[in-house]
């Protein structure tokens, strides 16, 4: 049986010649997924090189008699995980929820390794006027439960 870890291990010996990061590995039974990803967006060499390289790397020890290996990029709609991902999306709206429960929106401005700054613009109305707010959150990565890009099809 193969862990997580020396599966974590394989991607990140695989990444350090690429400017790839790791986003999340997942061992289901009888499954392995591993998502990747790149400031300019991961390519499908990319992800069929890494493929390869588990694959071979595990051979010897019979893993895909029971497994099979996914090698992809997070989708859109999936919840931002490393820091690196935060910050391709800097100037992107996304949904913030935090582990006490705020749901925030809003433009994420900025991010490091520590966490994020985001710009939440509230309109209420006032008088029968529309009037926007705009309050600034800094959050730690361990006050976010979860973050998703806010897709937008406006044309």
């Amino acid at each position: 049986m193969v862990t997580k870890e020396r599966i974590e291990s394989l991607v990140n010996e695989w990444i350090k010649s690429t400017d790839c990061f790791l986003v999340d590995v997942k061992t289901p039974p009888g499954r392995i997924a591993v998502s990747i990803d790149k400031p300019t967006g991961v390519t499908i060499e990319e992800c069929s090189s890494l493929n390869r390289y588990i694959t071979d790397a595990l051979d010897p020890e019979l893993v895909w008699e029971n497994n099979e290996l996914e090698v992809g990029s997070p989708g859109m709609e999936q919840p931002l995980r490393v820091p690196q991902q935060y910050l391709r999306r800097i100037g992107n709206q996304i949904r913030v929820i935090t582990t006490d429960g705020r749901d925030l929106k809003g433009a994420l401005q900025a991010a490091d390794e520590n966490g994020i700054d985001l710009l939440e613009t509230i309109s209420k109305k006032v008088d029968k006027k529309k009037v926007l707010t705009e309050t600034k959150h800094h959050l730690e990565y361990s006050k976010i439960k979860e973050t998703k890009l806010i897709l937008s099809f406006k044309i």
